[in-house]
């Protein structure tokens, strides 16, 4: 009996172990997230003599999302546009004050209970804590999308997406705004400013051991163009300097040390940028007159890949054994 009892423990020990190795893999995630928030955003010019200041201007947002192939039906576009101050068909979403020009929400089709669902309007951040589930989803939207001299101007986009049993997810999100400037400065030489502070949050992370691949991103970009050239453009990098600035310009910036653009990557440990409450500047000093364009945009994405886990040949003769092992002992015990 004690050698019957023995070979029992035993099968019953190994049972738990490949148990536990089971519920160690069922429990790894492959993670990414991609969120930016600017918001009390500012564009002056000075000294103005005259002109017509801001003009047309176009605003446009869109988020798509997938899991495992399958995407979110509805369509995550939306714009507007209409010549300053107007705002004709700006509010599209009803759920939100102030107003916000936002596409429907995206959330891919579930894999397993959809635990993490984003509602409208929201920009929460899911996370990979225990429970969160299979999910990839995204936003995007532009909150009361004054543009000039409105520091409640407010623009938001985020990507998101966890695996624990699904294979790949990709989520996308975007906003951006064009605007259309006729200026005449005192003297003939002038300046144009934008201001305005930015959250960003990039995070990757592979639990579990070596299961995957996540990749995360953020961007924010601003150009301004004269006769389809451009005469300066900027992408905030905690560096400094703006990426061109020409046809005798001066640009004179003011950056936080995170960057607004930013990719993380990750087969392990986690990899993230994050920063709050950033100030950012940009001064475009010796314009002369005449007509302008300025865009801005930003952007979020996350892609995730899962390396499904299979038992290796060496795992499956500990199972076979272990089966053996309990059936043998079951037998003894019965005789």
């Amino acid at each position: 009996m004690k050698f019957i009892r023995g070979k029992w423990a035993a099968a019953t020990a190994l049972g738990v172990v490949l148990g536990a190795g089971m519920v160690g893999q069922a429990s790894a995630t492959v993670y990414g997230l991609g969120y930016v928030d600017i918001y009390g955003l500012k564009v002056t010019f000075s000294p103005i003599a005259g002109g017509t200041g801001p003009g047309l201007f176009t605003f446009d947002t869109n988020a798509d999302a997938a899991l495992n192939g399958s995407v979110d039906p509805t369509s995550g576009a939306a714009n507007c546009g209409d010549f300053f101050p107007g705002s004709a068909g700006c509010t599209v979403s009803p759920t939100s004050v102030p107003p916000v020009l936002s596409g429907t929400v995206q959330n891919a089709p579930p894999v397993g209970p959809a635990l993490s669902v984003r509602s409208e309007d929201s920009y929460v951040k899911f996370g990979n804590a225990v429970g969160a589930g299979n999910y990839s989803n995204s936003e995007a939207g532009i909150i009361d999308a004054a543009l000039l001299a409105d520091p409640a101007t407010k623009v938001q986009a985020i990507s998101e997406s966890n695996l624990v049993t699904a294979s790949n997810a990709q989520a996308t999100s975007s906003a951006g705004s064009n605007t259309t400037l006729n200026l005449l400065f005192t003297g003939g030489v002038g300046m144009l400013s934008i201001e305005f502070m930015a959250d960003v949050d990039v995070r990757a992370e592979v639990t579990g051991g070596d299961i995957g691949l996540a990749r995360a991103s953020s961007s924010a970009s601003f150009r301004l163009v004269q006769n389809g050239a451009t005469l300066a453009s900027w992408a905030p990098n905690g560096s400094f300097t703006a990426d061109f600035c020409g046809g005798g310009l001066t640009c004179t910036i003011v950056d936080s040390s995170t960057s607004l653009n930013s990719t993380a990557s990750s087969t392990g440990l986690p990899n993230s940028t994050a920063g709050l409450g950033g100030k950012y500047r940009i001064d475009v000093t010796g314009l002369s007159d005449g007509d302008f364009e300025l865009a801005l945009s930003t952007s979020t994405s996350t892609s995730l890949i899962r390396r499904q886990v299979v038992p290796v040949p060496g795992t499956l003769m500990l199972v076979g054994t272990g089966l053996l092992l309990g059936a043998r002992a079951v037998r003894r015990r019965k005789s």
